[in-house]
């Protein structure tokens, strides 16, 4: 699988959980979001767009802001983990044209004092026709996602993926 990792606000590129996808045998994209200008949506959106077809967009925190976005343009499945939805301490600029409901899945911390986990599934309740419960796990974490979650919510993402393909 082709997978595209979209690192937080305060983290950097790589780190466990791109190793992880990487030990699994994905190719991982995982590119500097440049947070200290902002972001760079527009950047990636155009790697998305003349770049090979991803399989799945992957985004932390502000990166899964970035991730959903992006999923919706270009109608790509996302994995989010305490995505900032809602409640950003920061306003980058994204281009915000939706062509597609792409699927959500979802992972959050329970105990995450930066992004409230009910108001993330009650934003994807509202806003993601083709997010449901069945494709989230919560745990008892806070804001930062461990990796035996990462590895958990990857799993079930996975299967779930090969499952729509299978009957596609």
């Amino acid at each position: 699988m082709k997978i595209l990792y979209l690192h937080g606000l305060e983290s950097s590129v790589g780190g466990p959980k791109v190793e992880y996808l990487e030990m699994l045998g994905h190719e991982v994209d995982a590119p500097d979001m440049c947070w200290n200008v902002g972001g760079n949506f527009a950047s990636i959106a155009d790697h998305i767009a003349y770049e090979d077809n991803f399989d799945l967009i992957i985004g932390s925190s502000m990166g899964g802001y970035f991730a959903y976005e992006l999923g919706k343009m270009f109608n790509i499945p996302v994995l989010l983990l305490n995505p900032a939805l809602h409640s950003r301490s920061i306003e980058p600029e994204v281009i915000s044209t939706q062509n597609a409901d792409p699927f959500v899945f979802l992972g959050v911390g329970s105990n995450d004092d930066v992004i409230n986990c009910v108001k993330t599934l009650d934003y994807l309740d509202k806003h993601a026709p083709y997010f449901l419960r069945s494709n989230c796990l919560i745990g008892d974490h806070g804001h930062q996602t461990p990796l035996d979650f990462f590895q958990k919510v990857f799993d079930l993402t996975e299967i779930k993926l090969n499952k729509i393909k299978q009957n596609a």
